[in-house]
């Protein structure tokens, strides 16, 4: 594909920020996205959480794989620094606009969502 992941997500939901995007929602609040591409496919990262924030949630590891087994689009892990992230990943060829920025603005809510749901916070 010789179109940038860049140009695919022009409009004002999305913010074009470094190596991600910032993800406007309808009801104000926002939430980062990283971007990262390979030969084949363009993978859409997200902290939900730091680890500090998710220390005193209880079963984090179930909640998570629950989680993921009703999730599309966007699975959820702890990372090796004990933080809660998203990813989703799209494949290349073919790659329209209109997909690319349902899969960004997809991971962007569910991280969103689940933010909220474990701290009761929107910092991310």
């Amino acid at each position: 594909m010789g179109t940038s992941w860049r140009s695919l997500c022009s409009g004002p939901k999305f913010k074009l920020d470094g190596e991600g995007v910032i993800v406007q929602f309808e009801n104000g609040r926002t939430h980062r996205v990283r971007v990262q591409e390979t030969e084949e496919v363009i993978e859409v990262h997200a902290l939900v959480a730091r680890a500090a924030a998710v220390s005193d949630v209880a079963d984090l590891p179930l909640r998570l794989w629950l989680r993921n087994r009703s999730a599309q689009l966007v699975s959820f892990r702890i990372d090796t620094r004990g933080r809660v992230c998203a990813e989703g990943w799209v494949p290349k060829p073919g790659l329209t606009a209109e997909e690319f920025q349902h899969i960004l603005h997809h991971v962007a809510a569910e991280s969103d969502r689940l933010e909220f749901i474990l701290t009761g916070k929107d910092v991310e």
